[in-house]
């Protein structure tokens, strides 16, 4: 198996040490977790770049979008169990459009 080769000042290697002792593992396995961890997290924020993105291809394809302070109300709405209604589908003149 390929390795790589790390090289940690004291203080970061007392921190790798202290962490892997408290978790039962060696520091190795911590490393490793914590690397997997990082790549996972990497992936994830990844995926939703690529999905912001893509909504905001859709926007300015379709023209249309939700307002999105109307949203963040129906969401906490529904959190709270409310019955309320999805705010409607707008044209970005709308949504572009001075609130008075």
């Amino acid at each position: 198996m390929p390795t790589f080769s790390v090289k940690l000042d004291e203080q970061a290697r007392a921190k790798v040490l202290l962490a892997a002792s408290q978790r039962g593992v060696t520091p190795h396995a911590f490393m490793v977790q914590a690397i997997e961890s990082a790549v996972t997290r990497s992936n994830e924020d990844d995926a939703w770049v690529a999905k912001a993105l893509q909504a905001r291809q859709n926007l300015l394809q379709t023209g249309l979008g939700v307002d999105g302070q109307a949203m963040a109300a129906y969401l906490k709405d529904k959190v709270r169990g409310i019955e309320s209604q999805r705010p409607p589908v707008q044209g970005l003149e709308q949504l572009l459009a001075p609130r008075s």
